[in-house]
């Protein structure tokens, strides 16, 4: 008797309670992967220089090429860090859609995983008097 009262509370809690603390948990997980890729910091700093790597403008020199030496390095920076900042983005991006796409095969195996166990459970017991 005090068994199938155990089994009940445990489907009640598998089919309730689970379900709202794993879609709860699922959601912080989508959250720090977005904010492990720093996506939302990446887009706002798009156009900065890749690690703030650049030259600080001449200040008392006329020579028109050492403004355009200096141009041209910050330039260069600039692009490597849009670069760079894509590739984190688009790599953090699919993470996370991977991740929000994979919240319904893990719900469903959940779901699907008490019935499972009485299967591989009776499956045993088969191979036992075989």
């Amino acid at each position: 008797m005090r068994f199938a009262t155990v089994i009940g509370h445990y489907f009640i809690w598998h089919y309730g309670r689970a379900i709202r603390d794993l879609t709860k948990i699922y959601r912080q997980l989508i959250v720090f992967v977005f904010n492990f890729f720093s996506v939302s910091i990446l887009v706002n700093s798009y156009f900065a220089p890749w690690r703030r790597m650049g030259e600080a403008y001449p200040d008392k020199s006329v020579d028109p090429f050492d403004y355009l030496s200096t141009f041209t390095v910050n330039l260069i920076m600039r692009c490597v860090g849009i670069f760079m900042r894509t590739v984190v983005i688009v790599v953090g991006m699919l993470a996370t859609l991977l991740l929000i796409l994979s919240y319904p095969i893990i719900l469903l195996v959940w779901l699907i995983l008490p019935f499972g166990v009485v299967v591989v459970f009776f499956i045993g017991f088969g191979l036992l008097f075989r």
